[in-house]
C-alpha cells in the first residue's frame, strides 16, 4: 500500500512539475514591453501590455460578420474569410494585453465596450464563441500576431502564437465599433479576446495556457488626413505595387490655378526619386477635384494641373515625357464624401498610377 502511495504521488509530482511555467514567460506575462503604453483607451485593470506595433498610417479590416469558409485549402470556393467586411484607413495602434488569472472574456470585454459606449461610441458588429463563425480566430487572430522589432527571444515567442489555439465552443468574443471625436475625427476600435487552450509550443503554449488575452486595435482617421501633405519615394513604390496608384496631397496650388506651389518641390522631388530608380516604368499623373463649382470647370482645372505636374518632373527633373501622360477628371473619382471640409480637402489631389 506505501509503494501504491508512493507511486501516486511521484505521478501526481511529475505532473505538476510538466505544467510548471517558465519563470523567463512568467516573467514577460507579468511585465509590460519596452516602449509600450495604453492609447486612447484604459487597460483592463492589472492586466499587462504584452505587445504593441503603431503605424502612422495602415488599414484594418472590421470584420462586419461571422466567417465563412474553411481553412483547408482543397476547394477553393471554401476559402475561410469574412462573411462582411469593412476596411479604413488612417493610425493604427495594436495592442496584447495578457488579463489576470481569474478573469473571463465577458468580464473583460464589457470593460472595454461600457467605456466606449460611454463616449459615444457605436456598435458596428459582435459576435461570441461559435456565432462568430468556424475557425474565427485563425482568420482573426493568428495572421495578426504581433511581431515588432525589439523584444527577446521570449517575448517574441509569446507575442507570435498569442491567438494560435483557442476553442471557439469555448470562449472567444469580439466587438467592433466607432466613435467620434470633436474635432479629430472617427475613431474605430475592434477588440478580440480569447481563453488560450495552450497548444504544442512547449514552453509558451504552457505559460499561455487558461490565459485571458485581448487584441485591442484602435484606428484613427483624422491622424491618417493629417500625414497624407508628404508620401516617399519608398511609400509611393510600395502603393504602386500593391494598388497601382497612390493619392498625392503635398503637390499644392493656388485657389483656382495650376501654377505649383514651391512648397511643393519635395513631393516632387520624391516622385522623380522613384521614377528614377525605376527606369521601365511609365505612369499616369491624374489631377482630381472636388464638386464646388461646375463639372466643366472642374475638369479642366484638373487637366492643367495634372499637366504642370508632368511638365515640372519632365522640365525640372529630367523625367522623359514619353513615360508620363497627364489626365485630370475632376470630381469623378472622390475619396470621401464633398458633404464636410474634410471630405472636399481629400478628393483635391493629384495622383499617381501606374501605366
Amino acid at each position: 500500500m506505501r509503494k501504491a502511495l508512493l507511486a501516486l504521488a511521484l505521478v501526481l509530482a511529475s505532473g505538476t512539475a510538466e505544467a510548471q511555467v517558465d519563470p523567463r514567460y512568467a516573467r514577460e506575462l507579468s511585465t509590460n514591453a519596452p516602449g509600450t503604453a495604453d492609447y486612447l483607451l484604459p487597460r483592463y485593470g492589472g492586466s499587462f501590455l504584452l505587445a504593441q506595433v503603431k503605424k502612422d498610417f495602415d488599414e484594418l479590416v472590421l470584420p462586419m460578420g461571422k466567417t465563412v469558409g474553411s481553412t483547408y485549402q482543397t476547394d477553393a470556393d471554401k476559402k475561410l474569410r469574412y462573411e462582411k467586411a469593412q476596411t479604413v484607413e488612417g493610425r493604427l495602434t495594436r495592442s496584447v494585453y495578457v488579463i489576470p488569472e481569474g478573469r473571463s472574456v465577458l468580464e473583460v470585454v464589457r470593460n472595454y465596450t461600457n467605456e466606449l459606449e460611454g463616449k459615444g461610441a457605436k456598435v458596428l458588429f459582435q459576435c461570441s464563441k461559435v456565432e462568430c463563425g468556424e475557425d474565427f480566430h485563425k482568420l482573426h487572430g493568428v495572421p495578426r500576431a504581433l511581431k515588432p522589432q525589439g523584444y527577446g527571444r521570449e517575448r517574441m515567442s509569446l507575442a507570435g502564437n498569442v491567438l494560435e489555439y483557442v476553442d471557439p465552443n469555448a470562449d472567444q468574443r469580439l466587438w467592433v465599433g466607432q466613435w467620434t471625436r470633436e474635432g479629430a475625427g472617427d475613431v474605430y476600435v475592434s477588440i478580440y479576446a480569447a481563453t488560450q487552450t495552450g497548444g504544442s509550443m512547449g514552453d509558451v503554449s504552457t505559460a499561455l495556457k487558461g490565459r485571458v488575452l485581448v487584441m485591442l486595435d484602435v484606428l484613427e482617421t483624422k491622424a491618417m488626413q493629417q500625414n497624407l501633405g508628404f508620401v516617399s519615394a519608398e511609400q509611393i513604390g510600395g502603393a504602386l505595387g500593391k494598388d497601382g496608384r497612390v493619392a498625392l496631397y503635398g503637390i499644392l496650388f493656388d485657389f483656382d490655378k495650376a501654377d505649383i506651389k514651391p512648397e511643393s518641390d519635395k513631393q516632387l522631388a520624391e516622385m522623380a526619386n522613384l521614377l528614377k530608380a525605376s527606369p521601365a516604368l511609365k505612369v499616369f499623373i491624374v489631377g482630381h477635384t472636388d464638386n464646388k463649382g461646375t463639372v466643366a470647370y472642374n475638369t479642366d482645372l484638373s487637366q492643367r494641373r495634372a499637366d504642370s505636374v508632368v511638365r515640372a518632373l519632365a522640365t525640372r527633373f529630367g523625367i522623359a515625357a514619353d513615360r508620363m501622360v497627364s489626365k485630370g477628371v475632376g470630381p469623378f473619382a472622390p475619396l470621401a464624401v464633398n458633404d464636410t471640409e474634410e471630405g472636399q480637402a481629400k478628393n483635391r489631389r493629384v495622383e499617381m498610377v501606374k501605366q
